[in-house]
C-alpha cells in the first residue's frame, strides 16, 4: 500500500481505476481510500486488548470534510484507543442507543416512507396506520420500539374493535404485523412480537344492495345533482356496464368499438390482468356516441389538470390498478336481477370475476345447462337495460 505525505491538492486531484489506499505519513493510521466512484477517510488501528488490525471509516471525502478535519478526527480516535475505547464498539453502542430512543410513531412513519409508498394500496394502508395505530388514545405511537409488547398491540386493536369496525381491526392487525416484521428484517427489532397472535375476526360479508327502485332513483337524480362535468355519464355507464370506476373513468376512444357494441379493455387496465370485452346495452351505446362526437384518439372524460371525473382512480389508470370499492355498489345492486331469470353464476361470469367463475361455473352448467359464457354476456345486458329503464 502506498504511503504519501497527503496534501489538499493531492487529495482533491488523485484518481484511481481501482481501489487504492494512501497512508498519510504525517498522521500514522490515517488512510485515504480512493475508488473510481468516491474517496473516503478511514483509520487503520489495532483493537484494544487484541492484536487484531482493523479499519474504521471516518467519513467520505468532500470539500467540507477535507484533510485537516480528517487528521483532527484521526487524532481524537487514537486518543480514545489509547484509553481502551474501540471506535467500532463506540459506534455500535451509539446506534443501539438511537434505536432504543425510536418510538413506534417514528417507526411507522419510516415504514410508510420507505415501504408503503410503492404499494398499490399505499393510500389505504397509510390512512389505517395513522388513524388507528398512531391514535393518541391508546398510546401505541409513544411506545419505545425495544419496549413494544403484545399488550400494546392488543390495546390498539381493541380500540378499533370498540368502534364496531371488526374488519378494520383485522386489517390494522395485519398492518402492525407487517411493520414489526419489516423492522425485524432491518435489524431495528430483535424479534417478532406478533408471532403467535391471531387477527380479530372480521365482519360477515355485507349483503346490502340497492334495489331496482333505488337504482332508478339514482339515475333520475343525476341531472339535478350538481356533479362535475362527466361524472353523471360515468355513473350511468357504471350501471350499464358493471365495470370498475377506473375502467370507465379512464376510457379511451381506441377502447370503444361501437360497431361491435363492445368496450375492449386491455390487460393493463383490468384488475385481474386479463383483457376483457364488455358488451354494451343500447343506452350505453347512445351515451358513448354522444361523448365521442368531438373526441378523436383521446380520453373520453376530463383528465390531467381538468378536474378528472374520478381523481383517485385516474391516478392509477396508467398502472392498471384501482380501488375495488367503487364497483361494489354497482355490481352489488345488479345482483338483484336474478329475480328476472339471471342467477348469481351468470353475473359472476358477466362481470369478469374469474375466481367466482372457477368455483361455480362448472356446477351451474351441470345443474342448469346454461349456455356458454360468451352467450351469457350478450343475454345479460339487454335484460339489465330493460330493468333499469323499463
Amino acid at each position: 500500500m502506498p504511503k504519501e505525505k497527503l496534501t489538499d491538492r493531492f487529495v482533491a486531484t488523485v484518481k484511481a481505476d481501482k481501489q487504492v489506499d494512501y497512508f498519510d505519513t504525517l498522521e500514522p493510521g490515517l488512510t485515504l481510500r480512493v475508488s473510481p466512484s468516491r474517496k473516503t477517510w478511514s483509520l487503520a488501528y489495532t483493537r484494544p486488548g487484541s492484536r487484531l488490525r482493523t479499519r474504521f471509516t471516518i467519513a467520505e471525502y468532500s470539500e467540507e470534510y477535507g484533510l485537516a478535519k480528517a487528521r483532527k478526527r484521526a487524532r481524537e480516535l487514537k486518543a480514545g484507543i489509547d484509553e481502551g475505547k474501540d471506535p467500532q464498539a463506540v459506534k455500535q453502542a451509539a446506534a443501539a442507543a438511537a434505536a432504543s430512543a425510536l418510538t413506534m410513531r417514528e417507526l411507522v412513519e419510516d415504514y410508510i416512507t420507505r415501504h408503503v409508498k410503492d404499494l398499490r394500496s399505499a393510500d389505504e394502508v397509510s390512512r389505517r396506520l395513522r388513524r388507528n395505530i398512531l391514535n393518541e388514545t391508546h398510546g401505541l405511537g409513544a411506545v419505545l420500539v425495544p419496549n413494544l409488547h403484545r399488550r400494546d398491540i392488543v390495546k390498539a386493536i381493541d380500540a378499533v374493535e370498540d368502534r364496531g369496525a371488526k374488519t378494520e381491526a383485522s386489517r390494522c392487525f395485519e398492518d402492525i404485523r407487517a411493520v414489526v416484521r419489516w423492522a425485524v428484517g432491518r435489524g431495528v427489532l430483535d424479534r417478532d412480537v406478533t408471532l403467535g397472535m391471531k387477527a380479530p375476526q372480521r365482519n360477515n360479508a355485507r349483503d346490502r344492495v340497492l334495489n331496482a327502485d333505488e337504482i332508478k332513483g339514482v339515475i333520475l337524480s343525476l341531472p339535478a345533482a350538481g356533479l362535475r362535468p362527466g361524472v353523471d355519464d360515468v355513473v350511468r355507464l357504471l350501471f350499464e356496464t358493471a365495470c370498475r370506476v377506473s375502467e370507465i373513468a379512464g376510457l379511451h376512444t381506441r377502447e370503444i368499438d361501437l360497431k361491435a357494441e363492445l368496450i375492449r379493455l386491455p390487460a393493463e387496465r383490468v384488475k385481474n390482468g386479463l383483457a376483457h370485452n364488455v358488451p354494451l346495452t343500447a343506452p350505453a351505446v347512445a351515451i358513448l356516441k354522444r361523448l365521442m362526437v368531438d373526441k378523436k384518439d383521446s380520453y373520453l372524460f376530463p383528465t390531467g389538470e381538468d378536474l378528472p371525473a374520478c381523481r383517485r382512480d385516474r391516478q392509477r389508470i396508467e398502472q392498471g390498478t384501482e380501488r375495488h370499492r367503487g364497483r361494489e355498489t354497482t355490481a352489488g345492486a345488479r345482483r338483484h336481477y336474478p329475480g328476472r331469470g339471471l342467477d348469481g353464476a351468470r353475473y359472476s361470469q358477466d362481470l369478469g370475476d374469474h375466481r367466482q367463475r372457477a368455483r361455480r361455473c362448472a356446477a351451474c352448467h351441470c345443474r342448469c345447462a346454461q349456455p356458454p359464457v360468451g352467450e351469457l354476456k350478450r343475454d345479460v345486458r339487454p335484460l339489465c337495460a330493460k330493468r333499469l329503464h323499463g
